[in-house]
């Protein structure tokens, strides 16, 4: 499936790459627990990518892809003297030059390749974005239910029953779906 937009593709991309973080992090850990986050440790990991689990293996392809390239600048602006600690102005311009010019590259691949990284929708969360909740997800478990108000509804939908922003985009929500439901009646 292709995303559409520039930003779409950075969101679902970032959001891949972090899931596939997770998945590394502790092999990388387990051999390079000083440095685990290093391009030597990054590329090792890499090169046993086709021994380890399939799942594992599109994580860290995705790494080479998407993250490997970060760290290997860090590190490059690091050995030039532009660190965070010892010139935050150089580094955050390098960085920030460096991550434009890779993501309009990047894009560029995947407009002309959009099954090169298999990259999932990136979730919507319109309804509340500190609780993770999008109004699509809150209408499919709201669906055919028959609650009465937002207290009952907001354990099941994964609301927050304290979140105004919460309450406000699933009680919107399951306000509608009641009166979807009265209409459905027979009269």
């Amino acid at each position: 499936m292709a995303l559409h937009g520039h930003h779409r593709f950075i969101e679902s991309a970032t959001e891949a790459v972090q899931d596939a973080k997770q998945l590394a992090l502790p092999l990388l850990m387990r051999d390079h627990p000083e440095h685990p986050w290093s391009s030597v440790a990054l590329r090792e990991l890499i090169a046993q990518r086709t021994h380890l689990d399939p799942v594992i293996g599109h994580a860290l392809a995705l790494i080479e892809d998407f993250e490997l390239p970060f760290v290997e600048e860090e590190e490059r602006l690091a050995d030039a003297g532009v660190t965070l600690a010892d010139d935050l102005l150089g580094f955050e311009e390098a960085m920030l030059e460096f991550e434009r010019a890779f993501w309009l590259r990047t894009y560029e691949v995947y407009r002309a390749d959009p099954g090169r990284w298999n990259l999932p929708e990136p979730v919507v969360r319109d309804l509340c974005e500190k609780h993770g909740l999008s109004s699509a997800a809150v209408r499919t478990a709201l669906s055919g239910q028959d609650f009465a108000d937002y207290a009952e509804a907001a354990p099941y939908v994964g609301a927050d029953p304290n979140c105004p922003d919460c309450k406000l985009g699933v009680t919107k929500l399951l306000t509608a779906e009641v009166r979807r439901r009265k209409d459905a009646q027979p009269a």
